[in-house]
């Protein structure tokens, strides 16, 4: 009888996947959350809570599974990275958000991917495929579709405070990139809340003593727990185990979900309309970003 070589289990991926469907449906509802919950905690001031607390469950986690120290060298880049990633970017998101609707925050910052891509395209002096430039080109024409012309409680000017919060966070990918290979990402991403929670310090404290605060409401207290715990701490600790089982090409494809889930939360818990610029701006948002996002053998998009 001819031996047989033992195979070795192929992992299960239901869990990982599990915890990846989790990340995308909290961060997908945490536009209408932070839409609730900025009317009544100020925008700078809400993204302090949302990360000191998120820093706080973070910390015994990542000092318990990593002690590597961050070098001298690197600790501007670090500050930089926590400014730019928390306190600009949710900065802008948030202040947005007060005068837009989720629905609408949603899909501006579902366009982040391209034009992170486009610029990395300009860095490299290259021209994008010709796929890469339709989806671009389909996701603008989705924007222009919904910036100012959402109905409902949609402005001008909150749409163009979200759209702030985009090339903050391509700014932050670029800045990002030496450190991620160099450093235990629990331990990363620890030090970029701490940093984001001292950052956004002055501006809340600038909140409360010009701007009234009347006591919030319990559901408001619940928005903080919400994207403190379940968006910032919990979220990123289970996509970041998802990740290295799924792999990055299904992850990817994973996060086109969370704009359609911000849209679907609008309506449902806020009661944002649905307007044909939504339905229309957002499938050309959605198409592009996934048209764009089609590789050939591997290739980079430019």
């Amino acid at each position: 009888m001819a031996s047989q070589t033992p195979q070795t289990p192929v992992p299960s991926r239901g869990r990982p996947l599990f915890y990846a469907l989790f990340a995308v449906l909290v961060w997908g509802c945490s536009y209408a959350v932070t839409r609730a919950t900025v009317q009544e905690i100020p925008p700078f001031t809400l993204a302090f809570l949302r990360f000191a607390l998120a820093t706080l469950l973070v910390w015994p986690l990542a000092r318990r599974r990593s002690r590597v120290a961050i070098a001298p060298e690197d600790r501007r880049s670090l500050f930089l990275l926590g400014f730019t990633g928390v306190t600009l970017y949710f900065g802008f998101e948030n202040l947005g958000l007060k005068f837009t609707t989720a629905s609408h925050g949603a899909l501006i910052i579902a366009t982040i991917p391209l034009f992170t891509e486009a610029a990395r395209a300009l860095r490299h002096r290259r021209l994008p495929r010709p796929l890469f430039l339709t989806g671009l080109l389909s996701a603008f024409a989705g924007v222009v579709l919904i910036v100012g012309h959402g109905g409902g409680n949609a402005t001008l000017t909150g749409d163009l405070l979200v759209f702030g919060a985009v090339p903050t966070w391509v700014w932050y990918t670029f800045l990002a990139k030496r450190l991620v290979v160099r450093y235990p990402n629990l331990l990363l991403t620890l030090r970029i809340m701490a940093v984001g929670t001292l950052t956004l310090l002055p501006a809340a404290l600038a909140e409360a003593l010009f701007l009234p605060l009347p006591l919030p409401s319990l559901e408001a207290w619940g928005g903080v727990v919400f994207l403190g715990v379940l968006c910032s701490a919990l979220g990123f600790h289970l996509w970041n185990q998802a990740l290295p089982a799924l792999g990055v090409a299904l992850t990817n494809n994973l996060l086109n979900g969370i704009p359609l889930v911000g849209v679907l939360a609008g309506v449902i818990a806020l009661g944002e309309p649905l307007t044909a610029n939504i339905l229309f701006g957002g499938a050309l948002i959605v198409g592009g970003v996934v048209l764009a996002s089609v590789r050939h053998g591997g290739d980079e998009p430019y």
